[in-house]
């Protein structure tokens, strides 16, 4: 072999082996790649305006302008750190909001990770006005002559199940705005007398969560086999079936609904009273 191959293969060699070791030094990182860290909490400073009766509110971003609501925690403070409540709040207080950071897509948004929130400070009232045309959007005040409705949620194996009550007999008084006073009175025929009625379908005993329009102050349920009928029924009291008590959001929760049953739910407010009903199926 003469010395110009020669010295061509030892180029060649000397070619890959560079090669071979610039790749194994580029690999290294990935062979010791670190594990990823949590993301880190997201702090937004908005403002808190209610509106409505029922602790309706918006919040408002006070550098992007975003409008959203958020899953309220167990943490809340005043500017002190005191904890305090949602009650607490006040219109245009500022609020530090840490969280993770993921808004829902709906308007208003949904910020559900919130894991606080701390009133930065206590702001003014009609700071707050500046919103009052989103808030028009999204909120009308209800007609006081329109009595509450009622819907169900459930859970069974295949969904969270949202469903409405028929609504029954009421007697409701509301106030016109011309000061004067009105009142309606609805009879209706007994629960199980009843030809349309709302059905819920369970597969086993089953926690009912109650939503209403409108909080009420009192509620008491009764139930009666769906298969009684005729005089023995109506002359029935019906079996009293107790309630979780009411949560910070003014719902009630009939524990382990059963089967093959009717349940009336009597709401009392400071205006009257409605009853609902739904019977339940398999």
């Amino acid at each position: 072999m003469n010395n110009r191959k020669w010295g061509n293969y030892l180029f060649i060699a000397a070619a890959a082996f560079l090669t071979f070791t610039a790749g194994g030094c580029a690999s290294e990182p990935a062979a010791e790649e670190k594990p990823k860290t949590e993301a880190a909490e997201v702090e937004t400073v908005a403002m808190y305006v209610p509106y409505g009766e029922e602790n309706g509110y918006i919040m408002v971003d006070q550098d992007t302008g975003a409008v959203f609501t958020v899953t309220m925690p167990e943490e809340i403070y005043d500017a002190e750190g005191n904890s305090i409540s949602q009650e607490d709040l006040e219109k245009g207080n500022i609020l530090r909001i840490m969280g993770d950071g993921i808004m829902l897509e709906s308007y208003p948004g949904q910020y559900p990770g919130v894991e606080s929130i701390q009133v930065e400070a206590e702001g003014n009232p009609s700071d707050a006005d500046q919103y009052q045309a989103i808030v028009d959007e999204i909120y009308q005040e209800p007609d006081p002559s329109e009595v509450p409705f009622m819907n169900v949620e459930y859970t069974t194996s295949l969904a969270q199940v949202t469903a409405s009550a028929t609504t029954g007999g009421y007697e409701w008084s509301y106030e016109e705005k011309n000061g004067e006073t009105r009142s309606e009175i609805a009879d209706t025929a007994h629960i199980t007398a009843w030809t349309e009625i709302n059905e819920i379908n369970i597969e086993e005993p089953t926690d009912v969560t109650l939503f209403f329009s409108k909080a009420p102050e009192k509620v008491t349920v009764l139930r009666w086999p769906d298969n009684m009928e005729g005089a023995d029924a109506e002359s029935s009291d019906g079996e009293n079936v107790e309630t979780a008590p009411e949560d910070e959001q003014g719902q009630f929760t009939i524990e382990r609904v059963e089967l093959g049953y009717r349940y009336l739910i009597h709401a009392e407010w400071e205006n009257g009273y409605v009853e609902y009903g739904f019977r339940t199926a398999s």
